[in-house]
Formats: C-alpha cells, sequence, structure tokens
C-alpha cells in the first residue's frame, strides 16, 4: 500500500464525514465514535458510501465497528477490500 493511495482514500473519507459533520474536520487518527462524531446509524451510510464508490463489498464478517472508528483504519479497510 502506497501512502499517496491511503492518503487519497482517507481525503475522499474527509470529505463524506464532513458533508454529513459540519464542523471542524476528524483528526485522521480521532476515533470518531469516542468523540461522539458519528454513530453505528452513520456507519450504515459510510459502509454504503463506500460499496457505491470504491466497488467493494463489506460483508457481514466486515462489520466491526473498529473497522470504521478513525479516517486511516477506513482508508485501510478499503485499501485491504480493494486488494483482494
Amino acid at each position: 500500500m502506497t501512502t499517496s493511495v491511503r492518503d487519497e482514500v482517507g481525503e475522499i473519507v474527509l470529505a463524506f464525514v464532513a458533508q454529513h459533520n459540519p464542523g471542524a474536520a476528524p483528526d485522521r487518527d480521532e476515533d470518531m465514535f469516542e468523540t461522539g462524531r458519528v454513530n453505528s446509524l452513520f456507519v450504515i451510510q459510510l459502509i454504503s458510501f463506500l460499496e457505491e464508490r470504491f466497488g467493494i463489498k463489506v460483508g457481514v464478517d466486515d462489520l466491526d465497528l473498529g473497522h470504521f472508528a478513525t479516517v486511516n483504519k477506513v482508508a485501510d479497510f478499503v485499501l485491504q477490500k480493494t486488494q483482494r
């Protein structure tokens, strides 16, 4: 995984979060659940967005909130799914 690809995915995720959560953008390592920026219902929207935007399929085994806690974790998850 190259840093630039991870950064690009992170920017796309940050833009999506910003559309649904006005205010300052989260830090890439901020746990968005702990800070209350997102909740489990938002994760459903995020998953739908990721599937459409990146052409991935998020299965039941992938539904670990840890994959979606930070922007960097989301980017890593997307890269993992696209490399299969």
